[in-house]
């Protein structure tokens, strides 16, 4: 057999320049699609938006989970709130009504340290569409009948069918909001601007419902002229794909909420259960049809108020719009899907002090305390936030187990040893409330502690389903 060549020289031309390669680290990770060095890791942002189809293309999912590395984002808010205060006076419009009003509504913002307890009712109820009689027989009927996984699912498309038929007005409002801004922002075009602001009026009329396919229709149509316009820019888009968004959350659907209302009652046990269930469905959706009566505003509320006004100023939105707009954001997104809390926003004065608090409470606290076997009682878990001005911040940890309070409070190491010496003192303070404390742990504040600290669970709410193969 004859013998194979061994050929030890590349076969070029000799006037070829040849490129040797460089020594490769065979530990080195680089990405199959780019062979050359990664010079630094993704970011977080980006590697939420290729988990998350819905914000690929902006940081929303980035801001939410930075509200989890902050348990104070709120409080430092409300005291850059309390700062503007103080630069409301400064203005050459000192003496306007405007001024006075914006001054009225700081006054109003601020809650006695005896309105307290009743300013936390308000927001609670607030927090939530599903209060009163009729939600309450929905989880009586499943806490009595774990078995019945045939209730839950009727229960959940109840409650499904139940908030679109309650939102419809929502969702058109919301809508009309998203055009009218758009025909505001697009004013360079009187064309396409007045078209907008046409169909945004016709949202707010008061046939708008029955009109809703017609007026879908026309949206998407307009939408795409938006998008084909040379003033469409990427500010515009997330406005558009809000306005798209929803468009979609309108169920125009009559028969829905009539086929759930049916689906529950076949679940229902018992004819008792199904009355009680009818008679409140219908005296729910009777009070939706009364005219709502004025309510206290919450603390929330007026903050709200707050920042309407003020942004109709062109002097306080040239100096402090990135504030707002902070603060917009911070409301929007607290609490959300990322922070499953109860959550409340406590702007107290007492004796000529300001505090901002905020509170976070877990109902299901005992998934929080994962050192301690869980024996079947229910915990409740809380964070209280809060800066006191001219002290400074303090954060307070409660676990309330049945009749015991498990309490640690961390607070500025110059109060540390202040607040120690009176443990005794504190335990003596529940009296006959037929609470006691148990554990009493008083700590310096070396660094503000995020929610991810303190609430052990949420990290694993946001992960989804752990799923084991």
């Amino acid at each position: 057999m004859a013998d194979i060549l061994r050929v030890t020289t590349p076969l070029i031309n000799k006037s070829q320049q040849v490129e040797t390669k460089p020594n490769i680290d065979p530990a080195a990770q680089y990405p199959i699609q780019d062979p050359s060095r990664v010079p630094r890791p993704g970011g977080q942002s980006e590697l939420l938006g290729q988990n998350n189809g819905m914000v690929q293309q902006d940081e929303t999912s980035a801001m939410l989970l930075n509200l989890l590395k902050d348990p104070s984002v709120t409080v430092n808010f409300l005291k850059s709130i309390s700062s503007m205060e103080a630069l409301i006076k400064l203005l050459p419009v000192n003496n306007s009504p405007f001024t006075k009003e914006i001054e009225q509504m700081f006054g109003e913002l601020l809650v006695p340290s005896d309105g307290i307890a009743g300013e936390m009712a308000r927001q609670e109820n607030a927090s939530t569409y599903f209060k009163g009689e009729l939600f309450d027989l929905l989880r009586d009927a499943i806490r009595q009948n774990p078995e019945q996984g045939e209730l839950r699912d009727a229960a959940v498309s109840f409650l499904k069918a139940l908030t679109l038929y309650h939102t419809r007005r929502e969702a058109l409002g919301s809508v009309a909001n998203s055009l009218q801004y758009l025909s505001d922002t697009l004013s360079s075009s009187s064309v396409l601007s007045q078209k907008l602001d046409q169909l945004a009026n016709r949202y707010r009329a008061g046939d708008a419902p029955s009109f809703f396919r017609f007026l879908r229709q026309d949206t998407l149509e307009l939408l795409k002229e938006v998008e084909e316009s040379i003033l469409f820019s990427d500010k515009t888009e997330k406005v558009v794909r809000m306005a798209i968004y929803n468009l979609s959350r309108y169920n125009d659907n009559g028969t829905f909420l009539q086929e759930s209302v049916s689906r529950m009652l076949m679940q229902l046990r018992g004819d008792e259960a199904r009355e009680n269930f009818l008679f409140s469905l219908e005296q729910l959706l009777e009070q939706e049809k009364q005219p709502q009566q004025k309510q206290e505003d919450t603390a929330l509320g007026v903050l709200t108020r707050i920042l309407q006004r003020q942004m109709t100023s062109e002097e306080l939105m040239a100096s402090s719009s990135d504030k707002l707009e902070k603060i917009i954001h911070s409301l929007l997104c607290s609490p959300c899907n990322f922070t499953p809390l109860l959550h409340f926003v406590l702007p107290v004065q007492y004796e000529g002090l300001q505090s901002f608090a905020e509170i976070w409470i877990n109902p299901n606290g005992g998934e929080d305390d994962r050192d301690r076997p869980s024996d079947g009682t229910q915990v409740i878990h809380m964070l209280l936030a809060f800066d006191v001005g001219g002290i400074g911040r303090f954060e307070l940890e409660l676990f309330v187990r049945d009749k015991t309070i498990d309490f640690s409070l961390y607070c500025p190491p110059a109060y540390t040893r202040l607040y120690g010496d009176i443990k005794n003192d504190l335990r003596s303070c529940a009296g006959n409330t037929g609470y006691r404390f148990g554990e009493v742990r008083v700590d310096r504040l070396d660094r503000p502690r995020s929610l991810m600290d303190v609430f052990k669970s949420l990290p694993y709410k946001r992960t989804g389903v752990d799923v084991k193969i």
